[in-house]
């Protein structure tokens, strides 16, 4: 689906507030009563957001209007989506949106843990490897953020095992740096494979 623009209704400290827009989407309008909204996040611009569905739908009746019952609670499943939001205060539609159900295999891929575990089975690829990148993705970010003093390790391209000790700022570095363990030498974040880092020992233990 593209891109939908709209004057935004809910706004925080004068900005427009995104994932309030993006709660509305499912709990206001014609989607009011149909869905509950279990969780949701912001991760930058992008929305995350575990949906179960109320209510589904059973056809038409005499007038032609759609009709729909309520899901027996213990039937209701719980779905991820993702929104990806834009803001433009210079414009009266002042916040845009596109929508995209787990079951396309989003791109964006940093959906929190704690919505992914509340989320019901499912047997789409899509939606599966796409829950299987943000958990991941999850792990890679929660070994960047330890603590200072923390040893962390990697095989580099020719099996050698690298052992690195983060450091805070200091000489030439203006953000936390890691220093290769018995070597006069660095790596920065950017230069370290984050898919193949191991927590040695960590700062807090």
């Amino acid at each position: 689906m593209g891109w939908t623009s709209y004057h935004a209704a809910h706004y925080k400290n004068g900005n427009v507030d995104r994932k309030a827009e993006c709660d509305a989407y499912w709990t206001e309008g014609l989607n009011a009563g149909h869905f509950e909204v279990v969780k949701s996040a912001m991760v930058g611009a992008v929305y995350y957001a575990a949906i179960k569905c109320l209510k589904k739908y059973i056809g038409k009746d005499d007038n032609s209007n759609s009709v729909y019952e309520d899901i027996p609670e213990d039937q209701r499943e719980t779905f991820g989506v993702v929104f990806l939001t834009s803001t433009d205060k210079k414009d009266y539609f002042n916040f845009a949106y596109k929508d995209i159900s787990e079951d396309m295999g989003p791109y964006e891929s940093k959906c929190p843990v704690g919505i992914i575990k509340i989320l019901s089975p499912t047997t789409n690829e899509n939606a599966l490897a796409w829950r299987a990148r943000c958990i991941e993705n999850a792990k890679k970010k929660s070994v960047k953020d330890v603590p200072v003093g923390t040893i962390i390790e990697f095989e580099d391209y020719d099996g050698n095992t690298v052992r690195l000790i983060k450091r805070n700022p200091a000489y030439q570095f203006r953000t936390t740096w890691y220093e290769i363990i018995g070597k006069h030498a660095y790596f920065t974040k950017k230069h370290i494979p984050w898919d193949r880092v191991r927590i040695v020992e960590s700062a807090n233990a």
